[in-house]
């Protein structure tokens, strides 16, 4: 994965639909990780967060596992708010 900014979606999610959409018109590059197409990567995400909730948004720092992870309703409550957080890390 090359992008800075990688989104843990659910096929026919809105809210992911939705934020996929804003950051494409925003012009921020993403990846996508669907959940049930990827579950092991999507337990680990749910097991360090304590949160099972999409759109969840990873922006791992450069050449690391490591970095950001913002869950809905915990860390943001709009797309609005979650795509300022973005732009603020990128």
């Amino acid at each position: 994965m090359s992008s800075k900014v990688i989104i843990f979606t659910l096929n026919n999610c809105s809210h992911c639909t939705v934020l996929k959409n804003s950051l494409t018109k925003e012009k921020i590059d993403f990846d996508e990780i669907e959940i049930e197409e990827n579950k092991e990567i999507w337990d680990k995400v749910v097991s360090q967060t304590g949160h099972n909730a999409v759109p969840t948004v990873f922006l791992p720092n450069e050449g690391t596992d490591e970095g950001i992870v913002f869950v809905p309703e915990r860390d943001y409550e709009s797309k609005e708010e979650l795509i300022e957080m973005i732009k603020k890390h990128i």
